[in-house]
């Protein structure tokens, strides 16, 4: 059986939103059957990875999210006979908890949550020195996370991740959504349909109606909270500039990934990022209007280039840093 963390009871909207993000990734919650842009976009940070795993390897998912970058890694190293140690982190409960689920049957997997409560009550993050109590990385891997680290937090990020690497290893990253001049004209940022949805419902008439019942203050302060759920994505020089300031050299590589529309509309219908559309009732009100926001968006995108008929085109940097040069 898996160690560390394990969730206490869920909240069925706990346990929904885990459950759709799972299949956001999986059709239908199928292991066998990823969603395109989840395993192309995967596959490529696992080549970077894979040559400096080994048996007995300690490695660290770092974002571990519902487990997809862990399920994809597990199988290509299972296919390979290669057993590892690895310690998957993440601050999320439901998400974190199908993780659990998906993958409680396996000994070779450790969990931990990366958040806590500290002396006042308030959540803090805890220390990947404290989570690895005193193990070593071989390899880190971050999949889709670290453009959701607020810039303020990355110094300090990128040393924890220095400071707990073994002399020779690698910290692999992805992201598809920070800003590089690697980006063609005719591709995306992935995150850019989500955000268009958001401003196409910024000023829908029954959220206006909704919101005006509320104290004006209030009001602001729960729209600040739906701009954070997309937030509006940095440049990769941020990224790297902390890595490079934590010791690390820096190789980057880039992909284009395709991103389906049906894969789209199910992305942002899990139930933590549909609350772009707060505060329209959830359920068939919220689901609707977002749908029919995302379709208008995806058209205007198709008539700028950076989408079809089909879906559309997410860019994707790939970092791989060690600090032997």
């Amino acid at each position: 059986m898996a160690s560390g963390w394990s969730p206490a009871e869920l909240s069925p909207k706990e346990n929904a939103d885990g459950i759709a993000y799972h299949r956001a990734l999986y059709h239908d919650g199928d292991l066998n059957r990823p969603a395109g842009w989840h395993e192309d976009s995967v596959h490529h940070l696992l080549d970077l990875a894979s040559p400096h795993i080994q048996n007995g390897s300690v490695v660290v998912d770092y974002g571990t999210g519902t487990g997809g970058s862990a399920i994809e890694l597990l199988k290509r190293l299972d296919a390979a006979g290669i057993t590892i140690q690895l310690i998957l982190i993440d601050p999320l409960v439901s998400w974190f908890s199908q993780a659990r689920e998906i993958l409680a049957h396996r000994d070779d997997v450790h969990f931990e949550l990366s958040i806590e409560q500290d002396a006042a009550g308030r959540t803090q993050f805890r220390r990947l020195e404290d989570m690895l109590d005193g193990r070593k990385a071989d390899v880190i891997i971050s999949s889709s996370t670290l453009h959701l680290v607020p810039t303020r937090a990355l110094e300090d990020l990128c040393e924890q991740f220095s400071a707990n690497l073994a002399p020779e290893g690698i910290l692999v990253w992805d992201s598809g959504d920070i800003e590089s001049e690697l980006r063609p004209d005719d591709v995306a940022c992935l995150h850019d349909p989500y955000r268009g949805v958001r401003e196409q419902l910024r000023n829908d008439e029954a959220r206006q109606a909704i919101l005006s019942e509320f104290h004006t203050e209030d009001a602001a302060r729960a729209e600040r909270r739906l701009d954070h759920i997309f937030p509006v994505p940095f440049s990769m020089d941020v990224i790297l500039s902390a890595l490079e300031g934590a010791g690390f050299s820096s190789q980057i590589t880039d992909h284009v990934v395709d991103f389906d529309a049906v894969d789209a509309e199910r992305f942002i219908l899990v139930p933590r990022l549909a609350e772009i559309a707060a505060p329209l009732i959830e359920g068939e009100q919220r689901d609707e209007a977002i749908r029919d926001a995302l379709a208008q968006v995806l058209a205007e995108m198709e008539t700028a280039g950076t989408a079809t008929s089909q879906g559309y085109r997410s860019h994707w940097v790939y970092g791989r840093h060690s600090l032997s040069g």
